[in-house]
């Protein structure tokens, strides 16, 4: 969703950020991509925008949003006024229109190349949703499968670092990672327990999340 560059910034903040140009210095009059608060800013204005939306039929990280449909598929049901349409599509048809027309009257857009709907998994920020719940995508999941053997502490900060992005998937993580944090504390070798560490913690069991 298109948002950054569209928000205009309280006069009193456009001086932070003043640039020098050929022309002298110049300040920016809308939220630009890229600065320290931007993010915030952005993730904090689509929430108001579609505060009535969410959690129930809507999920907003930042730019992208993943629009839920209904929790059942009513066994195939029909409409009774036209048996060609099945009701949770028609359900969440009504969900897509409502929420498209809050952005729309907010004066924001959306990327039609990157606009996907009626899907029955959506990859969100590295998340795999569907209507079966959501599990961590296999390129992050490959990612610590095929991390290099770790050779010291920084290293092992690191690869611990990566695992955290997964903990809510993986249950008792601190009990399951405390080997490894054991390890950046004291001396010795520890290669073993990595490998064993890496293999389990990118188990596909692990990243199931109803």
């Amino acid at each position: 969703m298109g948002g950054y560059d569209e928000r205009e910034l309280d006069i009193t903040t456009r001086p932070f950020t003043t640039f020098e140009t050929p022309l002298g210095r110049m300040q920016l009059t809308r939220l630009p991509q890229g600065a320290i608060n931007s993010a915030a800013v952005y993730q904090a204005q689509m929430t108001w925008i579609l505060q009535e939306e969410i959690p129930e039929s809507l999920g907003i990280f930042i730019d992208d949003g993943g629009i839920k449909g209904p929790r059942s598929l009513y066994n195939q049901e029909t409409l009774p006024e036209n048996p060609s349409i099945r009701r949770f599509i028609w359900e969440y048809a009504i969900i897509l229109e409502r929420i498209l027309f809050r952005i729309e009257k907010a004066g924001l857009n959306i990327s039609g190349s990157k606009f996907a709907c009626c899907v029955p998994a959506l990859d969100i920020v590295r998340h795999v949703v569907s209507f079966k719940g959501r599990k961590i995508s296999k390129q992050k999941i490959n990612k610590i499968r095929n991390w290099p053997t770790l050779l010291n502490k920084k290293e092992i900060r690191e690869f611990l670092g990566l695992c955290s992005y997964v903990r809510m998937f993986i249950e008792n993580f601190t009990q399951v990672a405390s080997p490894l944090r054991r390890l950046t504390r004291e001396d010795g070798d520890g290669t073993g327990i990595i490998n064993v560490k890496k293999l389990s913690i990118s188990s596909e069991e692990y990243f199931e999340k109803r």
